[in-house]
């Protein structure tokens, strides 16, 4: 009988997980758990960019979902089972005690946000960001050179300094901070000290300022020369980093007893979504891939012997963040998806505070259905060098060239304006910001030979899919999987269980193929090229 892996992708609402038969290359059961209290909006202030999510969410889902992967599979069968892989959000790191539970899993600490994982759209440690740039720019080592030379505020630093500002209760209490996505395998495995945590290369190099040639991570000085609060914490992080093909543990005997697991599978090193997403999308070197959902992550691998270039504004390059031995490049826009939503959650909200009579089945028909409609209506509209122009900022730029503090702008409205050239110009918009990450790789002499699109939007949105086609003016190559990251964790799951030699050759039995391809259409390139000089200039408006 063959062995059988799991793998687990935590993204921002929900936990996929899928369970599959590596040498058959067979999905034997998957299933999808959103979070609860996120889902109730608790803990977060959008319009404070504050977003949190509880700890309990992600322990209560794991349950949920090994209940439900679970179900059809026979208990004998159970014992099949041999590795978990997990990747999780990032930059989204928490508070821990000496015991690696997170602060909020304290009473004292239950209710308290700072205590919480701090999500990766949370950009309230702008001002820490803008600090520990211009710090470094005056230090003798440059600890940015691998991440863009600009650091963010959705990093790993610049929250843990906000929190150290803001919290002092959460200052002293905490023993040291972990990213989501070591803590996960870390739970899964019941590690319960520090010395045992092995931390994932994605967070850290493209988050965290790891990188080998300056020895790890910044040095205790310039970090306590940055903020004293940071001089309790120094001692107790960490030098080396883990392949996510590497091994946490075993799994916890928790799970052992309640779901009927062998008390020998293999827990993975954990890694960030889109990078896993990239690995199982079939990622080759000089392909771009891009995850495509609530915001983009545009993932690139390039082989080290091709001495790749550094490249500045994006969200960095690390030996072994997406496929080991080759250099990752991570881009991304804060905001895609969640543009869409937010234009349709106002119009619906709008109709539901005029119509508090309607009935959830009639609102569970407008939410669902608008964006449909839209997009129709949005797709026979003509597109002209005179059409509404919108910048994707929405929440902040993330690449090229980190900015937090712009935001969302327009151009072009007239009383003629309707929801569907709204509709367009943000999707538009979005394709854009697409276009502009493209460029800063084409600007530094990468050649990106092919495009290829997963997420949520790929099998959403033909509209949006058409677009980009157009704007960009490449091909787009969509797969056959809706569960890419999930998939990337199942490769990594196989590799680290001795299912496969390498993770090449696991990529080749299990990741995703390419379905179809969306061309761009002949007659808009000209168009499109006035529209996006408009939107480069609109990027340039500060508030």
């Amino acid at each position: 009988m063959n062995k059988l892996v799991i793998g687990m992708d935590f993204g921002t609402d929900s936990v996929r997980g899928l369970v599959v038969d590596p040498i058959e290359n067979v999905v034997l059961a998957k299933s999808v758990v959103p979070f609860k209290r996120w889902a109730e909006g608790l803990y977060c202030e959008p319009d404070k960019d504050q977003y949190r999510q509880h700890p309990r969410d992600y322990v209560e889902a794991i349950d949920d979902l090994l209940t439900e992967l679970l179900v059809d599979i026979a208990v004998e069968d159970r014992s099949r089972i041999v590795a978990i892989g997990t990747n999780t959000t990032g930059s989204s790191p928490v508070a821990i005690g000496k015991d690696c539970v997170p602060l909020s899993l304290q009473e004292s600490f239950q209710d308290d946000p700072d205590a919480m994982f701090i999500l990766w759209k949370d950009h309230t440690s702008v001002g820490e960001a803008d600090r520990i740039n211009e710090f470094s720019k005056k230090w003798r080592i440059n600890f940015t050179k691998y991440c863009g030379e600009s650091y963010s505020s959705e990093w790993f630093w610049a929250k843990i300094w906000h929190v150290n500002n803001r919290n002092r209760r959460v200052l002293h209490e905490a023993y040291t901070w972990v990213e989501q996505s070591d803590w996960i395998p870390m739970y899964l495995a019941g590690v319960n000290s520090v010395e045992q945590i092995k931390r994932n290369r994605c967070a850290a190099g493209h988050k965290a300022m790891w990188n080998q040639e300056h020895g790890g991570l910044p040095s205790q000085e310039f970090l306590c020369s940055l903020d004293p609060t940071f001089y309790h914490l120094v001692n107790k992080m960490y030098h080396e980093t883990y392949t996510s093909d590497k091994v946490m543990g075993r799994i916890s005997s928790y799970f052992v007893q309640r779901f009927g697991l062998s008390d020998d599978v293999l827990v993975t090193v954990g890694g960030i979504d889109a990078h896993h997403g990239a690995v199982g999308a079939g990622i080759t070197p000089y392909t771009l891939v891009k995850v495509i959902g609530t915001s983009t992550c545009d993932m690139l691998v390039l082989p080290k012997e091709n001495q790749p270039p550094l490249v500045k504004g994006i969200c960095g390059q690390v030996d072994g963040s997406i496929l080991p031995e080759m250099i990752g490049y991570e881009a991304g826009q804060s905001a895609f998806g969640d543009i869409y939503r937010w234009f349709r959650n106002m119009i619906v909200d709008a109709v539901l505070d005029a119509s508090p009579s309607i009935s959830e089945s009639q609102r569970e028909e407008l939410e669902n259905n608008l964006l449909v409609h839209l997009s129709a209506k949005a797709a026979k509209l003509p597109v002209s060098e005179d059409d509404l122009v919108f910048t994707d900022y929405h929440n902040g730029r993330r690449t090229p060239d980190v900015d937090f503090s712009t935001r969302g702008a327009a151009y072009g409205f007239s009383l003629a304006t309707t929801a569907a050239h709204m509709f367009k110009a943000l999707v538009e918009a979005t394709a854009f910001g697409s276009r502009a990450i493209l460029e800063r790789f084409k600007e530094n002499d990468i050649s990106i030979q092919s495009i290829v699109a997963t997420g949520g939007i790929t099998s959403k949105s033909s509209f949006v899919l058409q677009v980009l086609a157009d704007v960009l003016q490449d091909e787009i190559h969509i797969v056959d999987s809706d569960q890419t990251c999930a998939l990337g964790a199942v490769i990594f799951a196989a590799v680290a269980a001795g299912i496969f030699p390498d993770v090449l050759t696991a990529q080749q039995h299990i990741s995703a193929k390419i379905s179809h391809r969306v061309k761009p259409r002949e007659g808009y390139l000209d168009v499109y090229n006035l529209l996006y000089l408009k939107y480069r200039n609109l990027t340039c408006v500060k508030p």
